[in-house]
């Protein structure tokens, strides 16, 4: 008789993936705010400026927050909390949009959850 083993780092490293891909997700979809041209150009801008990837940023959010800032200023608030809040609603989260964000600070608390309870649906 062969018993199957559970190997905590394959869920671990499974749900680093999951939040990976969430995470990229979100940050595509919450630059669209901004409308496809001028996310395109914004993107290009923070590539370019800061040689980053904007949606490979979930294990350094503050990079993204401050190429966000001297890019677009103002802006950035409102496209780190759409991120948070798609985010949030991908892995099924709690997320109370009327908290003043950290956008730094929410997005590691949303992966350590994730790494810690969270199950992929």
């Amino acid at each position: 008789m062969i018993h199957k083993v559970n190997n905590n780092n394959d869920s671990r490293e499974t749900n680093i993936t999951f939040f990976e891909q969430a995470y990229s997700n979100a940050v595509k979809e919450g630059m669209l705010i901004l409308g496809e041209d001028v996310s395109k150009i914004v993107q290009d801008y923070i590539e370019e400026k800061y040689s980053i990837v904007i949606e490979n940023t979930s294990q350094d959010p503050k990079a993204l927050s401050e190429a966000l800032h001297f890019a677009i200023d103002g802006g950035k608030r409102i496209i780190e909390r759409r991120i948070i809040r798609l985010l949030s609603k991908k892995l099924n989260i709690e997320y109370h949009s009327a908290d003043l964000i950290n956008f730094e600070k929410q997005i590691k608390d949303m992966r350590k959850k994730v790494l810690k309870t969270h199950k992929i649906k």
